[in-house]
């Protein structure tokens, strides 16, 4: 029975630990929210480890920002923070 919950405890961990490092490997930062036109619905805006900006769901809503969830854009060039 010990070898068991042990197994099972050790699993766990080790599931634990690698959904840690597959987020911490992203290496995406959030850096604020952002909308492209002076009204309407404000995005999270992340910053990859390239440099690279995106525009994610709505303000507080990304959970996951990923190439898959998220679409690339330049904040920089136009569009608004949000505060």
């Amino acid at each position: 029975m010990k070898k068991h919950l042990l197994r099972t405890f050790g699993l766990a961990a080790a599931l634990t630990l690698s959904t840690f490092a597959v987020q911490a490997q992203t290496g995406w930062v959030f850096e604020g929210c952002w909308n492209p036109f002076p009204t309407g619905t404000c995005y999270d805006v992340y910053r990859d480890a390239s440099g690279n900006y995106w525009k994610c769901k709505a303000c507080g809503t990304t959970t996951n920002p990923s190439p898959k969830t998220c679409g690339q854009v330049n904040p920089n060039s136009f569009g608004y923070w949000c505060s």
